[in-house]
């Protein structure tokens, strides 16, 4: 599965978040610091979680790449709504350093309109772990 190929102009007439980067192998070529966490995040929300409309979104403030695409309405039990839901994913390695100031870097170079992330942890085995990270204080689901 490709990532969507949406140019800056369709990016802003869509209301789309971030800068369009092109496809994965793009964005690990501009970020080989990263590639590896970049890839399997890729890999494991197309092909196993079955997102779609997935793409890639420029972060330069942390020289990095994300992941956008819509996670299918089934993959969370919370929403009652059975159309897909934009998600961003900031893929990451186990080992690295994150801190509340990062955290903040992302939100500011994602636009002021998003409220909610997920941290795409990779570890040395492959295995990912999605965690979710809302701005501001949020009250936990009932």
């Amino acid at each position: 599965m490709s990532a969507a190929t949406f140019s800056k102009e369709e990016m802003k007439d869509k209301g789309r978040l971030g800068l369009f980067v092109g496809d994965v192998k793009d964005a690990c070529a501009s970020y080989p610091k990263h590639a590896g966490s970049l890839f399997q995040a890729y890999n494991d929300l197309t092909l196993a979680q079955k997102w779609t409309n997935v793409s890639i979104v420029d972060i330069p403030a942390l020289k990095r790449a994300a992941i956008r695409g819509d996670m299918p309405a089934s993959a969370d039990s919370r929403v009652q709504n059975s159309a897909p839901q934009l998600r961003i994913v900031v893929p990451c390695m186990l080992g690295e350093n994150l801190s509340i100031e990062w955290i903040n870097t992302v939100f500011d170079a994602l636009g002021p309109a998003l409220t909610e992330i997920y941290l795409g942890i990779v570890s040395d085995d492959s295995s990912i772990v999605y965690y979710k990270l809302s701005k501001g204080m949020v009250k936990p689901p009932q």
